[in-house]
């Protein structure tokens, strides 16, 4: 049944396309999450100082560089283009609620814009706080033992994963009053992500990526995390459809 539910919303095609437009707005959105609260070495430190996202450290720290670099002189032209380019994951993230409830929210596209640019400075503040906040309990629970400072920072990540979580449901979601009913599949999405990554993170620590995939095995692997993360959100939101129910007239 659940799977008969997953495959009628066509879940991977909707997770593959929402990876592909997530690549192109990643860098973008690096570049103004730099250009809003300046360099985030200690932030991205910190967080890839986790077993969880160790493993693909080289491939941020090139992406988070060349995010840094481009804002250096950057033009008006140059902003302009980031921030549509950035607020393109959450124009087609809406759209893509839209397919999975099967009901198109009344206006013109150029509102689904600008909403989009709305979420993009939203998650953009979210993100500055979140990280500020690992960052403030990394360094409290660091005089502690690993078997200490390792559940409260991945209790700390579990509920940020939540919250991030819920407010893109909330997004997606075409019904107004909607929050109490996401939270439940929110919650799940956030266990999800968190089970994605730890399977992946083994995965890596015993698996010889560069004898399947060569050169390309860092990228290749971390479009496949994405992919997975994606599923787990998509999954998600199907599962918030069957138990949310449209306001009455």
């Amino acid at each position: 049944m659940a799977y008969r539910t997953f495959a009628e919303h066509r879940a991977t095609t909707i997770a593959g396309t929402l990876v592909f437009f997530l690549i192109m707005s990643l860098v973008p959105f690096l570049f103004w999450l730099t250009l809003l609260f300046g360099e985030m070495h200690t932030v991205l430190d910190k967080l890839l100082e986790l077993e969880l996202f160790g493993w693909a450290r080289d491939l941020l720290f090139f992406l988070r560089n060349n995010a840094e670099g481009a804002t250096a002189g950057a033009s008006i032209f140059l902003i302009a283009t980031t921030l549509w380019s950035s607020s393109a994951f959450f124009y087609h993230l809406r759209r893509s609620g839209e397919i999975i409830y099967a009901e198109l929210r009344p206006g013109k596209g150029w509102r689904v814009r600008l909403a989009a640019i709305g979420m993009t400075f939203a998650v953009l503040l979210f993100f500055a706080v979140a990280g500020g906040a690992l960052v403030l309990v990394s360094l409290i629970t660091k005089q502690f033992s690993r078997w200490i400072s390792y559940p409260i920072l991945y209790t700390v990540l579990l509920v940020f994963g939540f919250f991030a979580a819920w407010i893109l449901n909330i997004y997606v979601c075409p019904h107004r009053h909607c929050a109490r009913q996401v939270a439940l599949g929110s919650f799940l999405t956030s266990l999800a992500w968190l089970a994605a990554s730890a399977v992946f993170s083994v995965y890596l620590s015993f698996g010889n990526k560069e004898k399947l995939y060569g050169a390309l095995a860092l990228v290749i692997v971390f479009l496949l995390w994405l992919y997975w993360l994606m599923i787990c959100f998509v999954a998600g939101v199907i599962f918030n459809k069957q138990k949310t129910k449209p306001p009455r007239s």
